[in-house]
């Protein structure tokens, strides 16, 4: 027997052994116990956010109301959590200005199909196609797969990474809100009537 041989012959006995001795296997060896983490992490700077993605961010902008506040939402496209936020705030949309920034943290198609969003004639019905599709068995949302999405756009998606992660964000979905008196509100994941409590801005 060579020595590899050897070895793997050694490793698994050893496995054989942990199994009838009741000792856990490698493979449940380890639980998480982190504890969970803010809502809102507590070095995020919410006007640093705000006036970054004001100055470098790329977004669709939703809703336009004049005197009214404003809310900049961070979303990746693979995100599930996104997609029902985005159904919890459609009924305010007459009432803030929504600005949507696809970002990307959750998977390589996330860029790509953000870009795609961004890239299109009429990114506001791209970003409702894609939240048609979400559910596809096949493939989650817009499919991308042969597409040819301008490297601009792909750099957008990044660039709006980057300002949420040098300001302190982590998570999706996520935004801030600049109320028409000057401040800044975190906008963590929340249902709409939570929205209504932060916010003061009924239905």
């Amino acid at each position: 027997m060579d020595r590899r041989s050897a070895l793997r012959a050694a490793f698994a006995a050893g496995l054989a052994a942990a199994g009838a001795s009741g000792a856990p296997l490698l493979a449940n060896a380890y639980e998480s116990k982190w504890p969970a983490k803010p809502r809102v992490p507590t070095d995020l700077n919410l006007e640093e956010l705000f006036v970054e993605l004001e100055k470098g961010g790329k977004g669709l902008r939703i809703s336009e109301v004049k005197d009214a506040p404003t809310v900049y939402m961070l979303f990746d496209t693979q995100c599930s959590w996104c997609v029902w936020e985005e159904a919890q705030f459609e009924p305010f949309f007459d009432k803030v200005n929504f600005v949507w920034f696809p970002v990307a943290l959750l998977s390589p198609w996330s860029p790509l199909q953000g870009a795609a969003i961004l890239a299109a004639k009429d990114p506001i019905a791209a970003w409702k196609l894609h939240r048609d599709h979400f559910k596809d068995p096949d493939f989650r949302g817009l499919d991308v797969r042969k597409m040819d999405i301008p490297f601009d756009m792909q750099k957008a998606v990044w660039d709006n990474s980057k300002i949420y992660r040098r300001a302190g964000g982590r998570e999706v979905p996520f935004g801030v809100m600049k109320t028409t008196n000057g401040r800044y509100v975190p906008i963590p994941e929340m249902k709409r009537e939570e929205f209504v409590s932060v916010t003061g801005i009924d239905l």
